[in-house]
């Protein structure tokens, strides 16, 4: 048998527009760079990181660049972005189809293939970006985005960096990483709360695997159990966190109310105990489940992550707003995105603000004299 981790065609990259003024996401419309030339950028209130996913062409693919865009569109117009696309292979995972699946669940250590090799170099070479620009950049906030892969590259990054504190919002588009018990928020989606993605079953099964031992037949049937327990409900939390924990693939707990999680129901990616179950069960075959999967994969858009970007959109916002006033928040401090960014006064709203001023106590005088002619006039003040 073999292991399969579902993908996306590759797409054309988008064209960067040219900036409108008078647009209030225009400050989004800067062409992205990659990351190894992200130094080269001037400092910005927000990088913005997209990460696209397996087999996808740079910069974003089609998945991510939807989330750019919906991120854009709730731009408040304050602050300054920069955008940065992370280069990484992001390998095709039909190049796990001949692998073979008793080495990947099985093996001690697990073998090398070009896909996990390509998660792992991408969670790399984020790690040193973020890392790199907290020290380039101290005040600069950080938002993440990934879809499939690029979701998986994301998670691993956020597991082996301190970025937490300057995280303004990372979101997770059919993650192979999902988990029950992952720290992340799940606004968008409809995947039960148990699901449990491909990569995760992976390390979860191999832990499991590890724990029980025996010869390869007992290890072959603990698989079967394993898979079908889960199916059903039965999830030991402590042993999939021990074992996620072990691949660099548990966010911390700290990034907890900046990520955010989107798994549909159904995609083999994020939701892959049931195709799982099929195949070691011998109902279906690899082939079968990726013509059912991919399409359900490739649905993560704007209008199902409405939710979720408005939520990242309020804390960009937030960061935004206060570094377009010179009172950028600190890194750390957890963003109030309840209350509306005040805006930034410069020479036309001082003038407008003194005009009006001036207006309601012109107006207040007037008033005054008018209500005392008026006293003047009334028969109760005569008689008195």
């Amino acid at each position: 048998m073999a292991l399969v981790l579902l993908g996306v065609p590759a797409f054309a990259a988008p064209t960067a527009a040219a900036a409108d003024p008078g647009d209030p996401g225009s400050g989004w419309r800067s062409a992205p760079v990659a990351s190894g030339n992200a130094s080269s950028q001037p400092c910005a209130s927000l990088m913005f990181v997209g990460v696209r996913g397996s087999g996808e062409t740079a910069p974003y693919g089609t998945t991510v660049t939807g989330i750019r865009d919906g991120l854009a569109s709730r731009w408040a117009g304050r602050g300054t972005v920069r955008q940065v696309w992370l280069d990484y292979p992001a390998a095709d995972p039909l190049t796990l189809k001949s692998a073979s699946m008793s080495a990947l669940l099985l093996d001690d250590p697990m073998p090398s293939t070009p896909y996990f090799d390509s998660a792992r170099i991408g969670a790399e070479r984020l790690s040193a970006l973020l890392t790199g620009q907290s020290k380039r950049c101290p005040k600069e906030w950080v938002v993440l985005a990934g879809f499939s892969q690029g979701a998986q590259a994301i998670t691993e990054a956020l597991a082996r960096t301190d970025t937490s504190s300057r995280l303004a919002g990372a979101i997770l588009a059919g993650n192979p990483d999902h988990h029950p018990g992952q720290n992340a928020q799940e606004l968008s989606g409809t995947a039960p709360l148990t699901s449990i993605g491909l990569s995760a079953l992976l390390y979860y099964l191999r832990g499991r695997v590890e724990q029980v031992g025996g010869n390869r037949d007992t290890q072959v049937k603990t698989l079967i159990q394993t898979t079908i327990d889960i199916h059903n409900g039965s999830y030991n939390l402590v042993q999939a966190r021990a074992a996620v924990t072990k691949h660099h693939a548990l966010i911390p707990a700290t990034a907890y109310p900046n990520t955010y999680s989107v798994c549909l129901s159904g995609d083999p990616v994020c939701d892959a105990t049931p195709a799982m179950t099929r195949i070691l069960t011998m109902q279906s075959t690899f082939d079968s489940e990726l013509a059912q999967g991919l399409p359900t994969h490739r649905k993560y858009t704007t209008q199902l992550l409405a939710a979720t970007l408005d939520a990242v959109a309020k804390r960009a916002n937030t960061v935004a707003a206060a570094a377009s006033q010179g009172r950028p928040v600190p890194h750390g401090q957890q963003l109030d995105s309840t209350r509306t960014p005040r805006p930034a006064w410069g020479r036309p709203q001082i003038l407008v603000a003194v005009g009006a001023g001036l207006a309601g106590l012109a107006i207040g005088i007037a008033t005054g004299v008018l209500g005392h002619a008026r006293r003047a006039g009334s028969p109760r003040h005569q008689k008195e």
